[in-house]
C-alpha cells in the first residue's frame, strides 16, 4: 500500500474483528483503533495490534479515522453504521447487511443520503475462479443461463450454537442468513441481478437445538442450544423476471459431505463450479477446492461431448475484497462490486424466503 493508507477503526473486536485486522496490516493498513464492550476483547486487541481501544461507539467516531469495519452482532448494524456514515466515515460491513430488511433499507438510505462508501462484506465472488466464471457468462459461452443450482451445505457446521449466531432477535435468521447470502451474492451476481417473481421455499431445524448434538469442532462458542430458535436448514425454488430459475440449498448441519457449488445450465453450454472451502475450526480436515468444469456438446464429426477443466491461480479473496474496500476509501469513488444496492438485493431475496415460510 502506499504511505496515504487511509485510518480505519473496528467495532467489535471478537473473532471477525480480529480477522479483518489481520488482513488490513498485511495490506499495509493496520488498523489504528477498535471498540468493544468487553474489556478482554480490547485488552487482547490492543496488545495484539498496537491499536488504541475504546469501550463504546461514540469515542470510536471522534477518533481521527477515514472509515470503520462493523463486526458487531447483526442486529446492531443498523445504529452502528449509520452513526458512522452520518458522521462522515466509509463503512464496511460484515455479513448480511442487517437482520431484517427495514433495518437493510434504513442504512442504504442513510448511505444514499450521505453519499459515502457502504460495501458488504460478500466476499466469495472475488475468488479469481468466480472472476474467470463471470467472464464466461458475459461473452455469453452458456448462451441463455436456464437455470442455476446453488448448494453451501456444512457437515456439522452450526456457530456459536446457543449464542446469538442462533438467536433470531440478534442474527435475524439462521443458516440462510449466515452463509445463505454468501450464496445469493454469487447466484445473483451470476444472473446480473434480476427480480424475483416467484418463489417456493421451507426450513427445518433438525440439529443444533438438540441437547446431543453431535460434533467434531465449532465456530465459536457452545451455549449448550440454551438460545435456539432458527433454522439449520432451508430449500428454495426461485423464479426471476428473466424466467431463469435457481434452486438454492443452504444448511448449518447435514448428514453429507460439507459442499459450496454451483451448478450453471445453459442452452449452449453448462459448468459446475466448486468452491468448497471448509473451517479448520469445524472440519477436521479442511477442505479448500478451485474447481470449474464447463461442459459441451459439439457436432465436429460426430456429434460428442466436451468437458473441459479450468485451472485459475488461487487467491485470498479477504485481501482482494478489502483491498477494493481501501482503494475506495482513499479515492471516495464508490467500488462498483459489493456495493449497498447489492447487499440489499440479497437481503430482499432472504426476507422473500423468509416471508415463504421459512421462519415457521
Amino acid at each position: 500500500m502506499e504511505n496515504d493508507a487511509p485510518s480505519i477503526g473496528i467495532l467489535g473486536l471478537e473473532t471477525h474483528g480480529t480477522n479483518y485486522a489481520e488482513v488490513l496490516t498485511a495490506l499495509d493498513c493496520p488498523p489504528v483503533c477498535g471498540a468493544d464492550a468487553d474489556p478482554t476483547a480490547r485488552r487482547e486487541f490492543r496488545e495484539r495490534f498496537g491499536a488504541t481501544t475504546y469501550e463504546n461507539l461514540s469515542d470510536l467516531l471522534e477518533a481521527d479515522l477515514d472509515a470503520v469495519i462493523v463486526c458487531t452482532p447483526t442486529k446492531f448494524h443498523e445504529p452502528t453504521a449509520t452513526a458512522a456514515l452520518e458522521h462522515g466515515l466509509d463503512v464496511f460491513l460484515e455479513t448480511p447487511l442487517s437482520h431484517d430488511l427495514e433495518s437493510a433499507e434504513n442504512i442504504a438510505a442513510v448511505a444514499e443520503e450521505t453519499d459515502n462508501i457502504c460495501m458488504v462484506g460478500f466476499y466469495e465472488r472475488f475468488r479469481n475462479i468466480c472472476d474467470v466464471t463471470k467472464s464466461y457468462i458475459e461473452e455469453g459461452y452458456f448462451g441463455e443461463i436456464i437455470h442455476i443450482h446453488g448448494k453451501f451445505v456444512r457437515r456439522r457446521g452450526v456457530p456459536g450454537r446457543g449464542t446469538w449466531y442462533t438467536s433470531k432477535d440478534i442474527a435475524g435468521g439462521g443458516a440462510l442468513m449466515d452463509i445463505g447470502g454468501h450464496l445469493l451474492d454469487l447466484l445473483l451476481y451470476f444472473l446480473e441481478w434480476p427480480e424475483l417473481s416467484d418463489i417456493m421455499a421451507t426450513s427445518r431445524s433438525d440439529f443444533g437445538h438438540h441437547k446431543d448434538y453431535s460434533y467434531i469442532y465449532m465456530w465459536g462458542d457452545d451455549g449448550d442450544a440454551k438460545m435456539y430458535d432458527v433454522e439449520d436448514s432451508v430449500t428454495a425454488f426461485c423464479q426471476f423476471d428473466t424466467d431463469t430459475t435457481a434452486t438454492i440449498e443452504v444448511a448449518w448441519a447435514t448428514n453429507s459431505e460439507s459442499e459450496h457449488s454451483y451448478t450453471i445450465r445453459g442452452t449452449e453450454a453448462g459448468a459446475f463450479l466448486d468452491l468448497t472451502d471448509t473451517l479448520p475450526e469445524v472440519e477436521p480436515v479442511p477442505d479448500r477446492r478451485n474447481h470449474l468444469e464447463l461442459y459441451e456438446a459439439r457436432s465436429n464429426g460426430t456429434d460428442h461431448f466436451v468437458n473441459s477443466d479450468v485451472v485459475a491461480p488461487s487467491n485470498y479473496a479477504y485481501h482482494d475484497e478489502l483491498r477494493m474496500f481501501i482503494d475506495a476509501v482513499r479515492s471516495g469513488d464508490r467500488p462498483e462490486a459489493n456495493n449497498i444496492h447489492q447487499g440489499l438485493a440479497v437481503q430482499r431475496i432472504i426476507d422473500e424466503i423468509y416471508r415463504a415460510g421459512t421462519d415457521d
